[in-house]
């Protein structure tokens, strides 16, 4: 028996001793990276809890995170540590993996990532309709403002138009906090009346010295006499422009004298709308409507929207063009709008994995991935996935395989998932785009972009 349980001995050395010498231990299985701005980095210790020595060969963070280490060969007890920071500028929920690799038997070692940005301050709801109002009458309805990612200091609250405000909201506002924002309408004409309420902030930490958010408003007179001041178009659209566009572009509103006996003198224009990093959104490129204007006469105002270039660009950035006057209808409004939407959208916006067995592949899923229009000659760089997620080719027209594609087109990408351990694993297809993301720091110097975007993944080692 002795000889027996020598001989097994001999065995489980010679055999075993390698892999359960060489055992790493990570301090946590998941980061996750709450709704504020900025995130501060958090550390995960990786440890040697065996009996040789450990190589670190790379440390990857994935998605719109970032990692630095101090890991390379760990001794018996040794412990290293890995900073990982969420560097997103993409509002919204990004998921991602940091990835370990090393030399123990458990390599790779994964820990699931999940960042969230947040915009500083919401406004709901995003636009007020007040339909019909008779001329002369008020009605009063509500926005609520709250502030999302740290303390917000309220500069000023403002309404354009027919529109007037009061609210109870303090100086600052403490991060989680709300008021009550209260507008009234009171038409001074017949026909659409629209306007805007506009929030802003002298807080450097979010969007600049100077950020301004906005909110549309928008009702209708009734019963009362029409005016003589035509505008067209009656509402102005920039389009669909991504929060890194780098293109300004410009509208012209035609305001027409309708009265056939009087003449309009023109007192000023103006436009209100949300700004960043001390840029308005709208601003007044030129104008010729000044002083009197003859009966039947036009003139016309331009107004330039410039590029949207802070994350934190609302999906729909609400405007006003206001045009002061001597008609009864003064001020007359004609709503600015442009539709702020990431570069790439993602159908659907995530994947999720049934449970899958350890070691086996599941059958692919599509995710189809559209270019917002904006500019043309998008240029992808190579597409990463984090560990535990495949890149198959898929659709006719796979992702990848052209250097660029332009506004309107769309390429698919093929995921499919094989778990290595059991449990959650989360993860992220990356793709960097040019020039949101400096192609010598991502293809040669392996840094991370945070204007990348991700399709999130979400699968179960069974």
């Amino acid at each position: 028996m002795l000889r027996k349980s020598c001989f097994l001995l001999l065995i489980i050395c010679a055999l075993g001793a390698p892999a359960f010498a060489q055992q790493i231990k990570l301090s946590a299985s998941s980061l996750e990276f709450a709704s504020q701005t900025p995130t501060a980095p958090q550390t995960i210790t990786l440890s040697n809890i065996g009996a040789a020595d450990v190589t670190v060969r790379t440390v990857v963070a994935s998605g719109g995170f970032s990692q630095t280490n101090d890991c390379s060969t760990l001794r018996p007890g040794q412990s290293c540590s890995i900073d990982v920071a969420f560097i997103s500028t993409i509002v919204g929920t990004t998921s991602g993996v940091l990835t370990v690799s090393d030399s123990s038997s458990s390599s790779p070692e994964i820990v699931n990532l999940i960042g969230t940005l947040a915009a500083p301050i919401s406004l709901s709801p995003a636009s007020l309709n007040f339909g019909g109002v008779a001329v002369g009458t008020t009605v009063t309805r509500s926005v609520t403002l709250s502030a999302n990612a740290g303390a917000f200091s309220i500069a000023s609250i403002t309404t354009t138009g027919d529109y007037t405000q009061s609210n109870n909201c303090p100086a600052t506002l403490a991060v989680g906090q709300s008021c009550t924002v209260h507008v009234s309408f009171r038409p001074k004409a017949n026909g659409v009346r629209a306007g805007v309420l506009a929030v802003t902030s002298n807080d450097p930490g979010f969007s600049g010295p100077l950020s301004g958010f906005t909110t549309a408003l928008s009702g209708s007179g009734t019963g009362g006499q029409a005016g003589h001041v035509s505008l067209q178009p009656v509402s102005l659209s920039f389009g669909v422009k991504t929060p890194l566009d780098i293109f300004q572009h410009t509208r012209a509103v035609k305001l027409t004298n309708t009265s056939s006996n009087t003449s309009l003198t023109v007192h000023g224009v103006s436009v209100a709308g949300p700004i960043y990093n001390l840029t308005p959104m709208y601003q007044v490129a030129s104008t010729n409507c000044a002083g009197i204007l003859a009966p039947g006469a036009q003139c016309e105002v331009r107004v330039k929207q410039n590029p949207p270039d802070n994350a934190f660009a609302p999906q729909s950035a609400a405007g006003s063009l206001t045009i002061s006057d001597g008609d009864n209808s003064s001020p007359d409004v004609v709503p600015l709008s442009t539709s702020i939407r990431p570069e790439l959208g993602f159908t659907p916006a995530a994947v999720t994995f049934p449970a899958q067995p350890v070691g086996t592949t599941s059958a692919p899923k599509i995710v189809v991935v559209s270019y917002n229009p904006d500019r043309d000659g998008l240029s992808l760089a190579p597409m990463t996935v984090t560990s535990g997620f495949n890149l198959v080719p898929a659709g006719a027209r796979p992702c990848g395989l052209e250097p660029s594609f332009n506004a309107g087109q769309s390429c698919t990408v093929g995921v499919t998932f094989t778990p290595p351990h059991t449990g959650t694993i989360n993860g992220a297809v990356t793709f960097t785009m040019y020039p949101e993301c400096d192609p010598q720091s991502v293809a040669i110097d392996h840094l991370p972009c945070p204007q990348a975007q991700v399709i999130n993944l979400s699968g179960t080692g069974d």
